[in-house]
């Protein structure tokens, strides 16, 4: 519409020259105005539409996080209320945990018991290392007699007795078998005390940090800063492990970068045309009011999305029918807004206008007269903005009969 008024400038002078002249308006008299007119609008409707590409599909994104119990059970508290903020740590709700409380005292009970075998181990130790010694002085004073036989023989002496030497001999190898017997008895006490006891408390240390880690899922906690929505949960109701069905939605808080982005969706054509750093106004609906102060403010894309999802393919059962893709997808581009200012204006999930502006045209035009008017033409693209933030603020109360 606006086109045609900036347009029509050719045809309104052709009537008042004839309202000038006295001459009689007929379709004959003003034919090369209407289509001088013709010629201009499209033209006109041509550069502004192809270099100032406008999205209704521009939304103030959100993240959500679905919070859900790690180990289902029946839930016995909840401590948090639907609309309140929480933070990182926070509880949100627990479940019933008397077998997880069973298992941690049964894993405490096992440490306690084997901490006292590991204390009998060591005496075990210090048993078999007092026989080994007695051993090894039995062994020496036998040794000691054998030698004293053995002299008496070599001398001929009449004190010398056969059977003696033989007892001697005989008493000797028990010993020394005593000895062995306690030498291998001490390396299995060590074995027992510094291996196998201490292998023991390892395990069952685990198994206690398992069972805690066990208990600790029965209490579910906040992992985010947010705001608590959607509380479905109640005592005595069976909590849900499967993120389709959560027991709550958080809603992170929005950093500085996020509470100023807007995403919108581009027409495949207008890929040539946008680019990042291009300047843009947005109209969000949830800022239309009687006033328009604020309704229209000013961003710029900051990153182009390169995939378009129309085209993204998932492996299956069986090959993609290029017809089922038949809805074109479009061009995905990230804007923020330029003062940080109007970041706390954006309502998360609110429907945007936006609208981008080709400040600078690039290519064989640019610099020339034609780049300037096109560029020039901006104006028209900026008022119908403000036009449709209008005509929507009348369409949201139902005045323009909208349902809703």
């Amino acid at each position: 519409m606006i086109e045609l008024l900036v347009t029509s400038f050719p045809f309104i002078l052709r009537v008042l020259y004839l309202r000038w002249k006295g001459l009689p308006i007929t379709l004959y008299s003003v034919h090369r105005a209407l289509f001088l007119w013709f010629v201009m609008a499209l033209i006109v409707f041509f550069a502004v539409f192809y270099y100032y590409p406008k999205s209704f599909t521009g939304i103030v994104p959100f993240r959500t996080v679905p919070v859900v119990a790690e180990a289902g059970g029946t839930v016995t508290e909840v401590f948090v209320k639907g609309g309140e903020h929480v933070s990182v740590g926070d509880p949100l709700f627990a479940i019933e945990n008397t077998s997880e409380l069973a298992k941690v005292e049964i894993a405490q009970r096992k440490i306690v018991e084997i901490n006292a075998a590991n204390e009998a181990a060591h005496l075990e130790v210090e048993t078999a290392q007092a026989a080994l010694e007695a051993a090894v002085a039995a062994l020496k004073q036998a040794e000691i007699t054998l030698a004293d036989h053995e002299e008496l023989r070599r001398r001929g002496s009449a004190a010398y007795q056969p059977s003696q030497l033989e007892r001697a001999q005989s008493q000797r190898d028990t010993r020394a078998a005593e000895v062995d017997a306690a030498t291998s008895k001490l390396s299995t006490a060590r074995v027992q005390a510094n291996a196998i006891i201490p292998a023991q408390l390892e395990s069952a240390k685990a198994s206690l940090k398992q069972a805690r880690s066990d208990l600790d899922k029965t209490r579910v906690h906040s992992f985010v800063d947010g705001t608590v929505e959607q509380l479905t949960l109640s005592v005595g109701a069976r909590a849900a492990q499967a993120a389709m069905s959560p027991a709550m939605v958080i809603i992170p808080d929005r950093t500085n970068m996020e509470s100023g982005r807007i995403v919108a969706g581009f027409s495949q054509v207008s890929r040539r045309e946008i680019y990042e750093g291009m300047a843009a106004e947005i109209a969000c609906e949830s800022n239309f009011h009687i006033g328009m102060t604020n309704t229209v403010l000013p961003a710029r894309i900051t990153r182009i999305q390169t995939p378009i999802s129309s085209g993204q393919m998932a492996p299956s059962g069986r090959l993609m029918e290029p017809a089922e893709r038949a809805k074109r997808g479009q061009v995905v581009a990230h804007l923020d807004l330029v003062h940080p200012e109007h970041q706390e204006l954006l309502v998360p999930g609110s429907g945007c206008i936006v609208q981008a502006y080709t400040t600078h045209l690039k290519g064989p035009l640019e610099g020339t007269f034609t780049a300037h008017v096109i560029e020039a033409l901006g104006i028209i693209k900026a008022v119908g903005l403000r036009i449709k933030a209008w005509l929507g603020l009348a369409s949201g109360i139902g005045l323009a009969g909208a349902s809703h």
